[in-house]
């Protein structure tokens, strides 16, 4: 596969998954709070809070996918390794952090009212998982990246 196909693909996934995120934000998550409202009173109150903390945990993702989409438009360009795209991929990582170190606060905040059942705790749990993995993998790439961009740069000075 050449760099400007690759480029497009990741292009066309990433506004897949920029799409799901914003089915999530507006039917998935507002419909799950409701009928967990529904379901119990005690939690009625809640449903906002919960709503307007789901919202502000996109704000991250969406900055990450902004970061992933340009490191693709690199790849487009033949510049797969270069220190942009290493720092990208390191913000990239600290994001996912941010995410699941939100979404952990968000779970003991829950625990701490009694709010937290199975199944929320259950997806809390896939969550945090995920965001960690990410994290580790974009720092790891973003390394990788790195030394890749510093070894290119040599091998170009050498004549």
């Amino acid at each position: 596969m050449k760099q400007k196909e690759l480029s497009i693909w990741l292009r066309v996934i990433l506004s897949v998954v920029a799409l799901c995120v914003v089915f999530f934000a507006l039917i998935v998550v507002p419909t799950f709070l409701m009928d967990a409202s529904d379901a119990d009173a005690r939690f009625r109150g809640a449903y906002l809070p919960c709503l307007i903390f789901f919202w502000a945990t996109t704000v991250p993702v969406y900055a990450f996918l902004v970061l992933i989409w340009r490191i693709a438009i690199e790849i487009g360009r033949d510049n797969s390794f270069c220190a942009k795209n290493a720092a990208r991929l390191r913000t990239c990582s600290l994001l996912a952090l941010l995410d699941t170190v939100l979404y952990m606060a968000g779970g003991v905040v829950l625990a701490c009212f009694d709010f937290l059942n199975s199944m929320t705790f259950s997806a809390l749990v896939v969550l945090c998982a995920l965001g960690a993995a990410v994290s580790v993998c974009c720092a790891a790439l973003s390394h990788l990246t790195r030394k890749a961009a510093d070894m290119q740069s040599e091998n170009d000075l050498t004549i």
